[in-house]
């Protein structure tokens, strides 16, 4: 099939199907697709780099040419296409916030850095999270560097 052409090999074990798009041409699967695949797959815990979770989060416009990951997993790459996806291990206490809205969050907040959280950044990241997500942040406020508390603790306030 991946002579056919009906299937492309991304990775050991990972295959995606293209499908044509009508401005692209063929199309495969999104780069966050795949890292859901992988972890799925890999059984790992994952936490984007800052500069990923602040483009993700939309702090930001400038799309990472590399994707990294923080994993508990061992260290590998795939490329897909142009883009270069890269898995980097890391010890649990780093990776306590994986796979959580809270872990999304504080790394936006380290791209963005501590002096230039402002009340636009947290009026958008307030927006952006739904309730649920907002119950997360309160609850990880302890495994969250002591600069972030009072900017989750403003972001989960229910007043403007």
């Amino acid at each position: 099939m991946v002579r056919d052409g009906k299937i492309r090999r991304i990775g050991r074990g990972l295959y995606d199907c293209l499908h044509p798009h009508p401005v692209l041409g063929q199309v495969g699967a999104t780069s966050d697709a795949v890292v859901d695949a992988v972890a799925r797959g890999r059984n790992l815990r994952l936490l984007p780099s800052p500069q990923v979770a602040a483009n993700q989060l939309g702090l930001t416009t400038q799309v990472p040419s590399q994707i990294v990951y923080q994993s508990d997993g061992s260290p590998a790459k795939l490329v897909l296409g142009k883009r270069q996806i890269e898995f980097r291990r890391n010890t649990g206490r780093n990776l306590a916030l994986a796979g959580r809205a809270s872990g999304l969050v504080a790394q936006a907040l380290r791209d963005v850095g501590q002096a230039h959280v402002t009340p636009e950044t947290i009026q958008h990241l307030r927006q952006r999270l739904d309730a649920a997500a907002k119950k997360q942040l309160q609850a990880d406020l302890p495994l969250v560097p002591a600069w972030m508390r009072p900017v989750f603790q403003k972001i989960t306030r229910d007043d403007g």
